[in-house]
């Protein structure tokens, strides 16, 4: 037993002592600083330009290797870098098993230290992508479909933390020109960009001509994340939003089924600050057509509008709603479809919003929405290419309460009924003030039961008659005025909404009206005239003497529909001169035409004055 123990360390011993005499001869023998005129010329077969200004040296432990300092590469137009340090071995296992007659590399290891690598950009005008600090690490790097561990770690983005760990699969077909993979399988994926985390398994075939998988995040801070990458991209960097904590809390889980020469579909269950979203992604990529899906039962988007100032500029107004086409160089389509969307000030239920986009230009082919006990529709157009963005909307609401929607949008409930209206209008601008400034179009409106709380119009038109010898006393007024359908036209020019043709009726009193309301200002002026057609002015209103019956008498009505806002109506100061001025005339003509004169033979006769003063007055009073 004691012969054989010896004859086993003997042979150990033996043939430790071959590999290190082999390992020495080797070492002694053969640089590996001979063949870097190989090693360039086998890259630049391969399409690589290489410059190893380094050392070439050998590693034996764990595995057989070369060790190379100082690589600089250029693979154009993909990529191109510096290498500090870049370790290449395979194991010995494999190394005394290599078949010289197969073009499949060993199993092997790589190790990549402190390199920067620049590549190049993913779409037309954006800059390239630089990694710097880059580190990695293959151990027993595998080509036959065997697994093998892969992790990495870089900065991108102004010093953006990435990093990715995963067990990989491999199948490459290298009997062709170019390798080809035929499968790739990446499981036990931990990935990660700053606060992102992303965990999950995919596959992929035919050099990623298909692939499937599932993926999935952690709750991440997406405001934080955008905000760095703004900074190398300004076009997505988010404004300052009134809710400190919107986008803070995202989360996402998806399943992918991809076809790079057919269809792709990607289905994913979103989570924006505890409000879930199911969003579907189908994209045609014979036509490269983006087809987007997004379903909600509730968002509540008043903690994400937009908190900057008026003065904003660059379309910051119409940034959040480009973006996903800004970025999809293609043809795209969404279809927006929420049970309830929350804005501050009111809700808005049944939401369907469709939307057709190529790049910068947005088309809205559809979009529906109750509101305000009412529903609203329209289709439109926006244009985000020039540095002020215009757009163009058609519309039509209809049964909308006018006295809800009015104290909500512009603070003020003196106004009731149910507006239906039929507009069309463009303009351009990068905030509120500017699109106001810039409108222009106009339509058509009509108010169904209307009713107008600051004013009831018949006391003041009876209180106007009553200087002319009209019955105005009342003392029972009701507040406000119920008018008849109210129907008219409007348009829009100069920051000012012009109100044309306007007609109504409050009991016999017919109204017509013009008028300007001055949007930025939020103030208006109507001139408009009340023709009572008939002797009073309503069933239970004032008598109206018969020279005001079927005749117009204009009003002047002023004031502003912003908070506190006040409203004055009168009639025209000029006109009412005018018309006291006939009424002194017509009592001084009725007292000379009551008057007898008397001849000195006792008759009595006509006065030619008197004649003559009373077709003056007629004449005035026609």
């Amino acid at each position: 037993m004691n012969n054989v123990i010896k004859g086993f360390l003997t042979l150990v011993v033996s043939v430790l002592t071959l590999f290190v005499l082999g390992i020495v001869y080797l070492t002694m023998t053969v640089n590996p600083n001979d063949f870097k005129p190989e090693i360039k010329s086998a890259a630049a077969s391969q399409g690589v330009e290489l410059s190893l200004d380094g050392d070439i040296g050998w590693q034996f432990f764990p595995q057989i290797g070369i060790v190379v300092t100082q690589v600089e590469f250029i693979y154009s137009p993909v990529a191109s870098g510096k290498i500090g340090q870049l370790g290449l071995s395979v194991s010995w296992s494999e190394l005394f098993d290599i078949d010289l007659s197969s073009n499949r590399l060993p199993v092997g290891s790589i190790e990549i230290n402190n390199a920067t690598l620049q590549l190049a950009e993913l779409a037309p005008n954006t800059p390239p992508i630089q990694l710097k600090k880059v580190n990695a690490s293959i151990k027993n790097l595998s080509t036959n479909g065997r697994r093998f561990p892969l992790s990495a770690s870089a900065e991108i983005f102004n010093d953006i933390a990435v990093a990715i760990d995963a067990k990989v699969e491999i199948d490459v077909d290298t009997g062709s020109t170019q390798p080809i993979i035929n499968k790739m399988v990446v499981s036990d994926l931990y990935s990660s960009v700053d606060n992102l985390q992303v965990t999950g398994q995919f596959s992929a075939q035919n050099n990623f001509a298909t692939a499937q998988g599932k993926l999935q995040s952690n709750h991440f801070d997406l405001k934080q994340l955008l905000n760095k990458v703004g900074k190398t991209f300004p076009e997505i960097q988010l404004s300052k939003m009134v809710g400190n904590q919107a986008l803070t809390d995202i989360s996402w889980k998806s399943d992918f089924n991809a076809n790079s020469s057919g269809f792709s579909v990607i289905n994913t269950q979103l989570n924006i600050d505890n409000q879930p979203l199911t969003v579907t992604s189908k994209i045609d990529h014979s036509i490269n057509n983006l087809m987007l899906r997004v379903d909600g039962k509730q968002f509540d988007l008043s903690n994400y509008m937009s908190a900057e100032s008026s003065t904003q500029q660059n379309g910051a107004l119409f940034a959040p709603l480009a973006l996903p086409f800004a970025l999809w160089l293609g043809q795209s389509q969404m279809e927006l479809s929420l049970d309830k969307l929350v804005l501050p000030d009111f809700d808005v239920d049944h939401l369907y919003i469709n939307l057709f986009g190529n790049q910068s230009v947005l088309q809205m082919s559809s979009f529906n929405a109750d509101i305000f006990d009412g529903q609203v529709n329209a289709t439109g157009r926006l244009d985000m290419r020039p540095k002020t963005p215009t757009f163009k909307l058609q519309t039509s609401v209809s049964n909308i309460a006018l006295q809800s929607a009015l104290s909500t949008l512009a603070e003020s409930d003196d106004i009731s009924g149910q507006l239906n209206l039929e507009m069309t209008i463009e303009g351009a601008g990068n905030n509120g003030a500017e699109i106001m400034d810039a409108l222009r179009g106009g339509g058509q409106l009509s108010i169904a039961s209307p009713q107008y709380n600051a004013i009831n119009a018949e006391q003041l038109f009876c209180d106007t008659a009553a200087l002319f010898g009209s019955d105005g006393k009342k003392s029972d007024w009701a507040e406000g005025t119920q008018f008849d359908t109210l129907s008219g036209r409007f348009s829009f020019d100069d920051g000012k909404l012009l109100i044309q043709d306007l007609k109504t009726a409050a009991g016999n009193i017919a109204i017509t009206s013009q008028g300007t309301v001055r949007l930025a200002e939020q103030r208006f002026a109507i001139n408009a005239n009340a023709r009572v057609n008939g002797s009073s002015t309503s069933a239970s209103g004032c008598s109206v003497n018969k020279r005001l019956q079927n005749r117009s008498l204009p009003f002047i009505c002023s004031g502003s529909f912003a908070e506190n806002g006040k409203t004055n109506c009168k009639p025209d100061d000029n006109l009412i001169k005018d018309m006291l001025k006939n009424s002194v005339y017509e009592k001084l003509g009725e007292k000379i035409f009551k008057t007898p004169v008397t001849t000195d033979d006792g008759q009595t006769n006509s006065d030619p004055l008197k004649s003559l003063f009373k077709g003056i007055l007629n004449k005035n009073l026609k």
